[in-house]
């Protein structure tokens, strides 16, 4: 009987060893897929981000499509005008110091003088060129950010902003909720050629804490499909709006107002109420003879 019991306790360890061994492989089975997925969350991020760049260099090449030859020929001029420089310096020093077979010092210091002067003009071209892309990329950037805030339309379909360009030119009206509702009330007068033009409003009063105006003034009814839209995570809306105040050093005490183009582009920003009869008078309209028909189509309005 003892020799039973010893041998039916042996045999109960060894099954509780095989659970605890199958429960710790389970265990680094688990890990390991935690960490798979982390890794490939990370490279998507990675992917996403990289496609971000690329779609940004790609619209910055359409926008300056010679900026980038400039800025070879510009960088070779300095680098030419440099190295030319630099060989001129020993032949000035060899002139000063009479070594054998120096050209004279006057015409040393000529060379030199316009390869500096060559130095200065391309290099300030090429700074030029390169503060000018370094801004575009700076606007494209936050352009692309605010492409990604979503809305609500009457229907009830939840869409990114820019899942609306070549469709509507978005109007987006920041502030209190008394500042959002006079612009609202000053854009009625001018709401049949707003919405003719593709203009689709986007009131944010975001600049308080009370949420009843908010809900007020986010209610949508059947007329307003093509008018108005509700802002979604007015959280992101605040964030993007506070870096752009940062950005520009301005504040929202009248009142921000974005405005964009048809391609997603900035029409123009500023404070208090947008310049609504100046878009109903100079916006081209969505359809017929004068509408806009793409990027190539000039500047989509003066305004």
């Amino acid at each position: 009987m003892l020799f039973e019991a010893l041998k039916l306790g042996r045999c109960g360890q060894f099954k509780s060893a095989g659970i605890r061994d199958r429960l710790s492989i389970h265990k680094a089975h688990e890990h390991a897929n935690d960490f798979m997925g982390h890794q490939l969350r990370t490279q998507a991020g990675v992917r996403d981000r990289s496609l971000n760049k690329g779609q940004l260099g790609l619209r910055s090449e359409a926008e300056a499509p010679y900026r980038s030859l400039r800025l070879v020929l510009f960088g070779f001029q300095v680098l030419s005008a440099g190295v030319a420089f630099v060989i001129g310096s020993t032949q000035l020093i060899a002139a000063l110091t009479n070594a054998p077979r120096h050209l004279p010092v006057q015409e040393v210091a000529q060379g030199l003088a316009i390869d500096a002067g060559g130095i200065a003009i391309f290099g300030y071209l090429l700074k030029r060129d390169l503060d000018a892309r370094d801004k575009q990329i700076a606007r494209m950037t936050r352009e692309e950010d605010l492409g990604g805030l979503q809305i609500e339309l009457a229907n009830k379909k939840t869409l990114r902003l820019a899942q609306l360009r070549q469709f509507a030119r978005i109007v987006i009206v920041a502030g209190t909720s008394q500042q959002v509702a006079a612009a609202l009330e000053e854009a009625e007068e001018f709401r049949e050629p707003l919405v003719e033009r593709g203009v689709l409003v986007v009131p944010l009063p975001i600049f308080e804490r009370s949420n009843a105006e908010k809900d007020k003034q986010n209610q949508l009814n059947d007329t307003d499909l093509r008018w108005k839209a509700t802002a979604i995570r007015q959280g992101e809306w605040a964030d993007w709006f506070q870096e752009q105040m940062k950005t520009a050093k301005k504040k929202q005490d009248q009142g921000l107002y974005v405005s964009l183009r048809m391609d997603g582009r900035v029409r123009g920003s500023g404070v208090g109420s947008p310049p609504w009869e100046r878009l109903a008078v100079a916006l081209p309209p969505v359809s017929g003879s004068g509408a806009w028909k793409g990027l190539l189509d000039g500047f989509d309005g003066r305004v």
